[in-house]
């Protein structure tokens, strides 16, 4: 009787230690990334409150710095293709906002700006271009994170003179710094979402 009590007490033991071992082994559950399949930008001229929508088709990049570049190109009031132009006018100022949607699900579209703007800390968005016929700040309405920095999906355009000017804009997860940078590796952290235009100021 007394063996059978203790084998039964071994028993249960090495059942709560199995399970104690596999609750402890147990990957802890991770943030699940941002899916972004399309961008929309909306360009709209200050002075007379016109403004113009581009769409751009985007493929995901995982949080991996060295994916290609996403292809862009969506139809929307003619502008599509893969070297997408946005006319601007010289000595003008422009409000630029941009805005991020999952549509895996064609008959599901989820607005994935509002996942961004709740996690502004982790996020900022980066135009990058090299000609000075442009300078590009934060805008009225614009998402700032905890630290007071802007995270530019609301930002203003000031041009000058005429230019073909080549912009690389990226979604960065992540970055080591969210000013006082000039090219994309300065800001560090990973590319969630990317996209490429021309703007053409005349």
């Amino acid at each position: 009787m007394l063996k059978n009590i203790f084998t039964k007490a071994f028993v249960f033991a090495i059942i709560l230690f199995v399970v104690s071992c596999d609750k402890d082994d147990s990957p802890d559950p991770e943030n699940e990334e941002e899916t972004i399949t399309k961008a929309v930008l909306v360009v709209t001229n200050t002075s007379d409150n016109s403004s113009e929508t581009y769409n751009f088709e985007v493929e995901g990049h995982h949080h991996d710095h060295d994916d290609d570049h996403a292809d862009d190109g969506d139809d929307n009031d003619d502008h599509e293709g893969e070297h997408m132009e946005v006319e601007l006018e010289s000595n003008s100022t422009y409000l630029f906002e941009i805005t991020f949607f999952n549509e895996s699900d064609p008959s599901n579209s989820i607005d994935v700006t509002k996942e961004i703007i709740e996690e502004a800390d982790e996020h900022v968005f980066f135009y990058e271009l090299t000609d000075s016929s442009i300078t590009i700040e934060s805008a009225a309405g614009d998402t700032i994170d905890s630290s007071g920095d802007p995270i530019h999906l609301k930002t203003e355009w000031t041009t000058t003179s005429a230019a073909i000017v080549d912009i690389v804009a990226y979604l960065i997860h992540e970055p080591i710094t969210k000013t006082g940078v000039s090219t994309r590796t300065d800001l560090g952290g990973s590319t969630d979402a990317e996209i490429e235009f021309e703007a053409y100021v005349e």
